[in-house]
């Protein structure tokens, strides 16, 4: 079974759910960047609600996602430190932060889509998520634009279930899949209320998985597991 999507800054939890149900996870990196989008942005929760965490950018209308460049690295430690300003109070904080710090120390971060895909490792890593296999779009070089090139990245890695939102059935033929005996299996999310900091802003849903990691991480593979779905698309 096999998943595909851009790559995403701090990712929330749906986003690691198709990785875990996914024996292939292919982050698409060489398409097209959306500017003031979930790329370089996401949300968390703060001791005022939901607030925005937002890595600065530099980029053109025709910037690829791995062609977009950091704006500065003083970014990269103001992320920290909101981080640490907002989650120091959580339960696995000792354990969690000292790692995202270790792995931005280690290495100068130019590219967006670098510090992005090396987040996404390092939760998987967390959850010790080793049975799916990451791969890029930009490995393959294929030209081919929205469902043609889901199509072909699906026929290249010789898989024939492909998960999706719903979303990606507004751009998508469903013939061409059809054609090819390429099962689609539509995915959903719900939230169950976790444990959060701040409590008197009540629970707060649709926001990075760092909030789950770092309040509870023990359960968070499973969390997410169990509040997702699958459904085959019937045809």
């Amino acid at each position: 079974m096999i998943s595909i999507h851009q790559s995403q800054f701090l990712p929330w939890l749906p986003y690691f759910y198709k990785i875990l149900k996914s024996d292939l996870f292919i982050i698409m990196d060489d398409v097209q960047y959306q500017k003031n989008g979930v790329q370089n942005r996401n949300t968390i929760k703060t001791p005022i609600g939901e607030s925005y965490l937002t890595m600065p950018v530099v980029s053109k209308s025709t910037s690829l996602i791995n062609e977009v460049e950091i704006k500065n690295n003083i970014y990269i430690d103001k992320m920290l430190k909101t981080i640490k300003s907002n989650y120091v109070k959580a339960k696995y904080y000792d354990l969690i932060f000292p790692k995202i710090v270790d792995m931005i120390k280690n290495k100068i971060y130019l590219k967006l889509n670098d510090l992005n895909i090396d987040l996404i490792l390092l939760f998987l890593e967390l959850m010790d998520v080793e049975d799916t296999e990451i791969r890029y779009s930009s490995e393959f070089s294929f030209t081919s634009k929205k469902d043609d090139l889901v199509l072909d990245l699906i026929l290249a890695t010789n898989e024939r279930e492909y998960i999706s939102g719903s979303g990606g059935l507004d751009y998508m033929d469903l013939n061409k899949f059809d054609n090819n005996d390429i099962k689609i299996y539509l995915y959903d999310f719900s939230y169950k209320e976790y444990k959060q900091l701040w409590n008197k802003k009540g629970f707060i849903e649709n926001i990075s998985i760092i909030d789950l990691l770092f309040n509870e991480l023990e359960i968070a593979r499973e969390y997410i597991l169990e509040n997702g779905s699958l459904s085959l698309l019937e045809r």
